[in-house]
């Protein structure tokens, strides 16, 4: 294993948590990771949660706890849905 993968799992393992850790605060989300940047990818329902001041505040907590620097959220738009794969694509078959 490299440094870089070991570095790569490290991070994965991360995220996983704080996605735990997000969700049971209620705000659904997606979660990227860029370094020591979490993006949140949140659903309407997430992103009106993140709305309230004392949820983005135990989400930057809950951030740091886990080993991250800096929290950004991409806020859910026609253009994101856009570029989303269609989840519905046929099944091709030989």
């Amino acid at each position: 294993m490299t440094p870089d993968e070991a570095r790569g799992d490290r991070s994965a393992r991360k995220a996983a948590a704080l996605a735990t850790a997000i969700a049971k605060l209620g705000v659904e989300c997606a979660l990227e990771v860029r370094g020591g940047l979490a993006l949140l990818l949140p659903t309407p329902e997430g992103a009106a949660a993140l709305q309230r001041d004392e949820s983005r505040r135990a989400v930057l907590a809950l951030a740091k706890e886990h080993g991250f620097t800096h929290v950004a959220i991409e806020l859910p738009n026609e253009r994101r849905k856009a570029s989303t794969p269609s989840t519905d694509a046929p099944l091709l078959r030989d």
